[in-house]
């Protein structure tokens, strides 16, 4: 209705003489919503990650935000498996016998698949920098408008994971302040799954308009849910957990308050979400005058301010489910893979229950000779509890870099391992030098 009357004002001066619209007139008119979406796994054992992301990209689709404006990353792995019982197909919460789901891939628009979803396209895609990227999508953003960033993986303290490699905390805060810089968002919301993830933002400045929430505070697992036996699809087991509890939430609620979602805000979604998942701490971090805003401010098309709604009633009768089905994101494939060889009879499952067993028993084995170089006799056990809070992000980069360097990157279901390098440098008090040189011994041996 204002908008109308001073559009109307402006054709009555337009008639007698130049009239200048309002400046908040001109940048209503501009603003743009933006998305960017990340699963950062491949492998059936991590199909939720999938369907958590083309979940996202429904509800963006449906609450208005143009398809040229969200972009998404997935090695597409999944949905054509063999494994999968619905070949093209995905489903991020299961469904009776002869009941039908709710296919989140059909029409998922992934831009960046298989070898491209990586730390540095995802960077390239954030601060707008097409170079090398074939013609393919960045943000286009600018000052005035809002974008969101989802991000769903492994992850382990100050990194989350990729397919073959990961990304620590200071590059990801170092991207999103580059963005800042540039001017590329009005405000920027961010929704991080993976394990650990708490560790991801302890340095985010809070002025630079980034509102971020995480699925784990930095000394837990996030967790994976709708899981064996619970993964059932008109009666059929998917053989792996068709979602996460953190995304699976947030997601279910805004899916919930459709088309009333106008009314709930990114305060009232987040202390939900806070509520009702029970098996991790979820943190939040930044600019959190943004949490006022609508949900749908971000994850959808609108442009206005809201009111804090504390009812939370309506989500707690959904959440048992998730609840009784969940089992440790960083030992789901783990699990779904032990369930396809031994329910479902998957030679080539058995297979990679061992591979994935043998990667993380052999990070182990590094860990531990590294920690008896440092003097620790009793290995990576008598290390002393890391005190909360206690990230020492300079160190653990350090000691990170030279891991990758030296052994290889962490596999990914060994990313809890990075746990243990930060508390290898609170054990050093801070100083990654010993580490290194550990590091560098052990696997040069």
């Amino acid at each position: 209705m204002l908008y109308r009357t001073l559009f109307a004002g402006a054709a009555l001066i337009n008639a007698v003489g130049a009239w200048t619209p309002p400046k908040e007139v001109e940048e209503a008119a501009k603003a743009s919503h933006w998305a960017v979406l990340i699963a950062g796994s491949s492998g059936y054992g991590n199909y939720r990650h999938q369907a958590d992301v083309c979940h996202a990209y429904q509800i963006m689709i449906k609450n208005g935000i143009d398809p040229d404006k969200i972009i998404t990353l997935a090695v597409d792995d999944v949905a054509n498996d063999d494994m999968n019982p619905f070949p093209g197909k995905l489903f991020n919460k299961p469904t009776g016998d002869g009941t039908p789901g709710t296919d989140v891939y059909a029409g998922c628009k992934i831009d960046y698949s298989g070898s491209m979803v990586t730390p540095e396209t995802f960077v390239k895609v954030l601060t707008g920098d097409a170079a090398g990227l074939d013609g393919g999508k960045v943000l286009q953003s600018t000052k005035l408008d809002r974008v969101f960033v989802n991000f769903v993986d492994h992850g382990g303290v100050n990194i989350i994971g990729f397919p073959r490699t990961t990304m620590h905390a200071r590059d990801l805060v170092a991207a999103l302040t580059k963005m800042h810089s540039a001017a590329m968002y009005k405000e920027l919301v961010f929704y991080l799954e993976a394990c650990e993830s708490g560790s991801m933002f302890t340095e985010l400045p809070s002025d630079i308009s980034v509102y971020a929430t995480t699925a784990a505070n930095a000394h837990e697992s996030s967790w994976g849910t709708y899981c064996m036996p619970e993964d059932k699809v008109e009666g059929k087991h998917i053989g792996s957990c068709l979602g996460d509890l953190y995304s699976v939430t947030w997601m279910e609620d805004t899916d919930n308050q459709s088309p009333a979602a106008a009314s709930e805000t990114i305060e009232t979604q987040t202390e939900r979400v806070k509520r009702l998942v029970t098996k991790s701490h979820v943190q939040v971090f930044g600019d959190t005058t943004i949490s006022s805003e609508l949900i749908t401010n971000f994850e959808g098309d609108t442009d206005s301010a809201g009111q804090l709604d504390t009812s939370l009633a309506p989500m707690i009768a959904r959440a048992a489910p998730q609840r009784d089905a969940a089992i440790r994101s960083n030992d789901a494939a783990l699990a779904s893979a032990y369930f396809r060889f031994t329910e479902m009879g998957s030679a080539a499952a058995g297979e990679e229950l061992v591979a994935l067993v043998q990667a993380r028993l052999s990070t182990r084995k590094t860990f531990e000779a590294v920690a008896q170089r440092l003097g620790l006799n009793g290995g990576i056990e008598a290390l002393p509890p890391r005190a909360h809070g206690a990230q020492h992000v300079d160190c653990h980069y350090d000691v990170h870099k030279a891991y990758k360097s030296a052994c290889g990157e962490l596999h990914p279901e060994a990313l809890s391992f990075s746990a243990t390098m930060a508390d290898l440098c609170a054990h050093q008090g801070g100083s990654p030098d010993a580490i290194v040189k550990a590091i560098s011994a052990v696997c040069a041996a």
